[in-house]
């Protein structure tokens, strides 16, 4: 008795649903890099806007933190103050100033606070 068997030409199912899955796992691979890239990029956005507001905020120290003018009604870090609401980037900012002095001496010292929005991830 002979049998004929034809092996038909295509894909079985078992072999197109194990392809689903092994596609599927890639393409899930592939998002979570582009989600862990863009949060490394916000990141990266926010250090350097955090160090542009710095230098924002040094310049005006290295001017009017002076023993010569230091009670004048214009310096702002006299009374304490507050700069703002600013831009850098699109983000908005806002600064306090403060002055403490320190223990035991005649030194003062600037406390700057820099308020800004953590951004949406």
């Amino acid at each position: 008795m002979s049998v004929n068997m034809h092996k038909e030409n295509g894909f079985s199912l078992i072999e197109v649903l194990v392809a689903t899955v092994i596609f599927g796992l890639i393409i899930l691979g592939l998002v979570s890099v582009f989600v862990a890239g863009k949060r490394h990029v916000l990141n990266a956005r926010e250090r350097m806007i955090g160090a542009q507001l710095g230098k924002f905020f040094v310049d005006p120290l290295q001017m009017d933190v002076r023993q010569d003018n230091w009670g004048q009604a214009a310096n702002i870090f006299t009374a304490g103050g507050s700069a703002g609401p600013e831009t850098i980037n699109n983000t908005p900012f806002t600064a306090t100033y403060g002055v403490a002095d320190v223990t035991g001496t005649d030194v003062k010292r600037m406390l700057t606070t820099i308020t800004w929005p953590d951004p949406v991830i």
